[in-house]
């Protein structure tokens, strides 16, 4: 079967400076008033008229209009900016919304002229709240289960039927109104039309829903012929399937889809400082930002492609359903810290009423806009094509690509089998020989070093090519980690044809430098390496130590879960150093750049086998069989595989970004909160990845020959290698406390 190009993608984005501007200017506009904390309108903000004409003066509603309609001619990108300082911020939106989100960029693509000269001023002035009239009873999630009718009439259309859920109807100027104006050749799809009525034409009534928090956002619509001129009509008859589509995109994958819980996470994180006990909430924290991270660059992704001409109904979903989902796990987590004690104030108080609005509203998150479970079905029918298009992502540089070809070549249809455990995987071992053998080893060392050169992208590519094909290089012990500590000393090492090492410990220098003594946690690859490399502290600084690995007196090496051979707690007594040199960088400074060049090593690498470990299920559910037909037909098994996916591409997207950041430079600076992000996404989505892809395999995933353990493996071994994803949550958690906006800086890339 063959497949289109992928039909999720997501681009990274680069902001440009005007775009950065715009950002900021709208942040202090933002931020200099103090928005209280309402019910009023469910993920957005509030219900305030006159603030949105507010904005609208500001030239922030209708951003996307043309400027002969009274828009600001401005970008989707602007305007997701715009949108997202405004949520995070708590403001009131709800007066302008929909009509600013969705029914303006309809009436820009379908017209007819007449309506948007009717409408787009309206909407640009802030000054206009259209109620979407889609869904109806009984129907559920299956929007084209319409049974409201439009007949057609001299001059226009007659409308007869009923719509549910409808948000904001009993304030709302215009409705945009899904109705059947054929019965399309039996299709439920076809036949349908959106047509736009103003309220309070006659036959149209509506009746409130109270909702469990009190509030009344939903309406129950009563459409008894309702008169509609023809101008009136979005588009051609029939096509108005395709255009609520492409509506539900934009309203999928808006960032009020993440963001509308904002305030309650930012009123958390600013009670932290009124607790007694030590730092509690870090890594909570630390794991919202993260994911709120990834999904803000998939937002700027989503409305880049829609400025282009795009039309992202796949990749708004997947936008959607991680979002969503990510709003209701931040309500469940907090309520926990309801009666903590805090000592009362103004941020308990906020904290409190923030909590206990998105407690009563959280259940509508996952349902409003289409609920998840029908979303990930949609995503479903896109993964076949997603999968058979990710080996570009994977390999994206000509240097992964070599290193892949490598490793793929080395044992023809035996090269993913595994070994038991305890045992090293020989193909490993073979993979490093002819790496070594090309000359890569010293890749990202200078050349005046021993090394071949190149930058550290140029490092976290081949760890791309060796993770895709299911194999382990020491990229990162070694050039990544060793080759950094051996550059700051300006000491040289003949990378093309030795292997060094890093491993840290306890360790002083005694014998005037001459001689190493005390405990190292752990060394990779001991039977492959020539020389350690230890950091060793003196006085607040930083020497860097060389020892011959023959020295060591290493037993033979064992291996851990993924076959990497690995030696651990090593004793050091009075071990000879080969060459100590003192290094232009303090020791701490030295160690906290190591840990953030390993975290995101390890991250990419992780990317990359989750990446091979969905295409490798998606491939295995469309080929088994089970009762008649593919087991990626069945619902539960979409559902699973959907949620790989989004992890995955998840992942992907904040990797990018964290790569993207470094640039070419010779000795990068590392940004903490992509680089945290990135490790604890890549180490949350490796245990739920690999739990669901052995779920969708059943037996055959767990022996030997089949390729997917070792994928699984190694998410398992690179997960607990470095630290976990917890331990860098509790970072990014902690950096988030240390000022009052400082999780949005993070988040926002604006420290």
């Amino acid at each position: 079967m063959s497949h289109p190009g992928s039909a999720l993608d997501f681009a990274p984005v680069t902001l440009t400076e005007e775009e950065r501007g715009l950002m900021l200017e709208v942040r202090r506009f933002a931020r200099a008033k103090s928005f209280e904390p309402s019910a009023e309108s469910p993920t957005r903000g509030g219900f305030d008229r006159a603030f949105s004409e507010d904005l609208a003066r500001h030239g922030w509603v209708g951003m996307t209009i043309p400027k002969r309609y009274g828009g600001s001619a401005r970008s989707g990108v602007e305007r997701c900016l715009v949108v997202s300082e405004l949520l995070a911020a708590g403001a009131p939106l709800g007066a302008h919304w929909t009509a600013d989100r969705q029914t303006a960029p309809s009436l820009l693509r379908n017209g007819p002229e007449s309506l948007r000269a009717e409408l787009l001023p309206r909407i640009a002035a802030g000054r206009c709240l259209i109620a979407g009239g889609f869904s109806e009873p009984d129907a559920g999630s299956d929007l084209a289960s319409v049974r409201t009718r439009a007949r057609k009439v001299p001059g226009g259309w007659l409308i007869t039927g009923r719509k549910i859920w409808t948000t904001d109807a009993d304030r709302a100027d215009y409705f945009e109104i899904l109705c059947r104006t054929s019965d399309g050749g039996g299709r439920k799809h076809e036949g349908l039309s959106l047509l736009i009525v103003p309220a309070g034409a006659p036959g149209l009534s509506v009746e409130p829903i109270e909702g469990m928090d009190g509030e009344r956002h939903f309406n129950e619509v009563v459409i008894d012929d309702v008169f509609a001129p023809d101008d009136w009509l979005v588009g051609e008859e029939g096509t108005g399937w395709p255009q609520l589509t492409a509506e539900l995109a934009l309203e999928r994958a808006g960032p009020e889809r993440y963001l509308s819980t904002f305030p309650l996470l930012e009123s958390f994180v600013q009670t932290r400082s009124e607790v007694d006990a030590a730092g509690p909430g870090a890594e909570l924290i630390g794991r919202i930002i993260s994911q709120q991270i990834g999904l803000r660059l998939m937002s700027l992704s989503i409305a880049r492609m829609v400025d282009r001409g795009g039309s992202p109904v796949a990749e708004a979903a997947m936008a959607k359903d991680l979002g969503t989902e990510l709003e209701q796990l931040l309500v469940d987590e907090l309520w926990r810290y309801r009666y903590e004690e805090i000592r009362p104030g103004s941020a308990a108080e906020r904290f409190h009423e923030f909590l206990d609005i998105n407690r009563l509203r959280s259940p509508v998150f996952t349902t409003a806009g289409g609920t998840n479970e029908v979303l990930r079905v949609l995503i479903g029918r896109q993964l076949p094509g997603w999968a058979s298009t990710r080996k570009g992502w994977a390999l994206r540089s000509p240097l992964a690509a070599t290193v892949f070809d490598q490793a793929t070549s080395l044992d023809g249809d035996r090269s993913l089998q595994s070994v038991p455990r305890g045992r090293a995987d020989p193909l490993s071992a073979r993979l490093l020989d002819s790496y070594q053998a090309s000359g890569f080893l010293g890749v990202s060392v200078p050349e005046q070093l021993g090394g071949s050169g190149g930058s550290l992208n140029d490092a976290l590519d081949v760890l791309r090519g060796a993770a895709y094909a299911g194999l382990s290089l020491p990229v990162i012990e070694g050039p990544i980690l060793a080759g950094w500590l051996l550059r700051q000393a300006r000491l040289a090492f003949p990378w093309s044809d030795h292997l060094a090492v890093t491993a840290a410990g306890d360790t002083q220098l005694e014998g005037a430098g001459r001689v190493l003594t005390g405990t190292l946690e752990s060394l990779a690859w001991p039977e492959a390496a020539t020389t350690l490399v230890v950091p060793v502290r003196q006085d607040g600084q930083l020497l860097v130590a060389t020892v011959a690995v023959d020295a060591l007196g290493l037993p033979p090496g064992a291996a851990n879960t993924a076959g990497e051979p690995v030696a651990c707690r090593i004793r050091l007594d009075r071990v000879p150093v080969a060459e100590l040199g003192p290094a232009s960088i303090g020791y701490e400074a030295a160690v906290e750049t190591l840990s953030r060049r390993r975290a995101l090593a390890t991250a990419v690498g992780m990317a990359a086998a989750l990446q091979r470990t969905v295409e490798l299920t998606i491939v295995y559910a469309g080929q088994r069989v089970q009762f008649g037909q593919p087991i990626a037909r069945f619902q539960a098994v979409q559902t699973h595989l959907a949620r790989l996916a989004a992890d995955a591409q998840r992942v992907a997207v904040v990797v990018d970004a964290a790569q993207a950041a470094l640039g070419e430079h010779d000795d990068p600076q590392l940004d903490l909160a992509l680089v945290c992000a990135a490790r604890t996404l890549a180490g949350e989505a490796a245990i739920l990845g690999a739990r669901l892809a052995h779920q969708v395999h059943g037996a055959i995933g767990v022996t030997m020959e089949y390729p997917l353990q070792r994928f699984t493996r190694r998410l398992w071994e690179w997960e607990a290698s470095d630290g976990t994803a917890v331990r860098w949550a509790e970072r990014l958690g902690a950096d988030a406390m240390t000022g009052p906006m400082r999780a949005w800086q993070l988040i926002t890339g604006t420290c």
